[in-house]
């Protein structure tokens, strides 16, 4: 029944009824699904039939949307809801992002059995001339500019931590932000120039005839505006800055060199302007690059991708009790990629999802392989709150422990600070079930990114990673902020009976300060770099 639905003559009907909706089916008993043609060309899908399609489209949907998405998708695929309703940006083949409204139900068989998951996307930004929450023009009537003759300027601004914003304050908050914003780049640009609003909290000013100098003052002003607004909280925004015709000559040429520059901008500083150049273009095709090299090494059974391990010594006998396990990768073809730089493409493509399972699995390996021969080394490694959010992440954790026949009392998860976890009674809930089989609880970084002292009020922890920024600060001439700050971090975590961990140690002189504190664990180059397994087994021999 199935395959006969993906091949309907309805299908047809449907598919080609707009260019602006998507239609796909799933056969849910082979995972094979339909999409159709229209679809396959502006989202550059492989085909219009795909075995295993869903880490496959999650790669198009904004970091930002995935979790909603995920949420919502896995209740339908669980079998905890026959509908799918859900709104998120999704990366088109030119590489920018639009917003979809996504809907879908479930045929199920005689037997209740799932069979067929079938629905449609709509492009949202296509439905309306003008934007209903700011009333500035849209997207869809900045694609009917004519870019082939003529010459002019475009800035694309976006508001930094913009979700973060929405977090804090709320949604009528970030609404408020949001059409603040929109007043000022009215008031700030010329008659002759087109002000329009993308998605989410990106806007567009068009100025034919106008220059990059001129943009370039307009959102200097536009800055200053957004951190003395009356009435709502200061906050910043970024910038890409193109010219037409050098730039390119068509809507999504130019759209796709904006937001290159505008993610380079927001990766700079908050506050920074971008003008699209060959750097910019040369690490564009350089994330591609790695991208293209890092699926195909996923596909090859994880080849390129290794475990290095640093070790964490006691802070009162200096012995090695623990160690961190930090992913690192390369290929033939590419020996110089960071992690910095290869994570980062991982979780903007989802394939963060399956190298996490991947990660949880060699530690654990590693840790059964050490706990039987050297009895009491603590194994750790991070995991990120899209893993979290998979419902089965915990279970093949828990139970990939048990097949390997690992002491939970001896592996630590981590929980980096910067997820910017918004759900914090789901992390709760997942910790607790860990912590009540012996599993230990880490954060990392603790004191950057999203200021976590509320998700340390929500979420049990057993070990508190202080960020290294603020211990390598400690022999700084005059620098009492960050000695203030530790030893307040650490009496407060002695008194919730929360162990800490001292990252970034590199010389004596700091090591000494840390263990006069109290810190509980050192880690640093001090002791180690993160060095291969067979390197970090020959430490703990030797020191034994």
């Amino acid at each position: 029944m199935a395959h006969d639905i993906l091949k309907n003559e309805l299908f047809e009907s449907f598919a080609n009824a707009s260019d602006n909706i998507y239609i796909y089916v799933c056969d849910m008993q082979s995972d094979l699904s339909r999409w159709s043609k229209n679809t396959v060309d502006y989202f550059g899908l492989e085909s219009e039939y795909i075995e295993g399609a869903g880490p496959k489209w999650m790669e198009h949907i904004h970091p930002d949307d995935r979790a909603a998405y995920l949420k919502d998708i896995e209740a339908v695929f669980s079998g905890a809801s026959t509908r799918h309703s859900c709104q998120y940006r999704a990366k088109n083949r030119y590489g920018s992002y639009v917003w979809l409204e996504c809907k879908g139900s479930v045929i199920t068989g005689d037997e209740g059995q799932p069979l067929v998951f079938a629905g449609l996307m709509t492009r949202l930004d296509n439905q309306n001339k003008y934007d209903p929450l700011t009333h500035l023009l849209t997207s869809y009537e900045m694609q009917k500019y004519d870019f082939s003759t003529g010459s002019g300027a475009i800035l694309l601004l976006g508001i930094n931590a913009f979700r973060k914003i929405n977090n804090t304050n709320g949604f009528l908050y970030g609404n408020k932000v949001l059409i603040a914003l929109a007043e000022c780049l009215e008031r700030l640009a010329d008659k002759e120039d087109r002000v329009y609003r993308l998605q989410g909290d990106e806007f567009i000013i068009l100025s034919p005839d106008g220059s990059k100098d001129k943009l370039r003052k307009l959102f200097e002003k536009a800055n200053d505006y957004c951190m003395n607004i009356r009435g709502l909280k200061s906050f910043t925004i970024s910038a890409g800055l193109v010219s037409y015709p050098e730039d390119g000559t068509d809507f999504n040429t130019l759209m796709s060199n904006l937001e290159h520059s505008l993610e380079y901008a927001k990766e700079q500083k908050n506050g920074w302007i971008a003008e699209f150049s060959e750097k910019i273009s040369q690490r564009h095709l350089r994330t591609s690059r790695l991208h293209e090299a890092l699926t195909q090494s996923i596909h090859n059974n994880f080849e390129g991708f290794e475990l290095y391990f640093q070790p964490i010594l006691d802070a009162k006998t200096k012995k090695i009790v623990e160690c961190e396990s930090l992913l690192r990768w390369k290929t033939p073809e590419i020996q110089d990629a960071t992690p910095y730089e290869f994570i980062k493409i991982l979780e903007d493509s989802g394939e963060i999802r399956e190298v996490g399972f991947w990660v949880m699995e060699e530690a654990l390996r590693h840790a059964a392989m050490w706990q039987k021969k050297y009895h009491n080394i603590s194994v750790s490694f991070n995991v990120s709150y899209i893993q979290l959010l998979d419902g089965e992440f915990i279970d093949q954790l828990i139970a990939k422990a048990k097949e390997l026949e690992v002491d939970p009392r001896f592996v630590m998860v981590e929980l980096t600070e910067s997820c910017n976890a918004d759900d914090t009674k789901m992390l709760s809930c997942q910790f607790d079930k860990l912590q009540k089989l012996g599993f230990k609880i880490a954060m990392d970084d603790f004191g950057t990114e999203y200021a976590s002292f509320g998700l340390l009020h929500d979420v049990s922890m057993d070990i508190l990673k202080i960020d290294q920024k603020f211990v390598r600060g400690l022999i700084r001439e005059g620098n009492m902020t960050d000695m203030a700050i530790i030893e307040n971090v650490v009496n407060m975590c002695h008194q919730l009976s929360i162990q800490t961990v001292a990252e970034g140690i590199e010389t004596e002189e700091i090591q000494d300060i840390i263990r006069s504190i109290g810190v509980s664990f050192l880690q640093g180059f001090l002791y180690s770099k993160p060095v291969p397994a067979s390197e970090f087994e020959r430490m703990v021999e030797e020191e034994n």
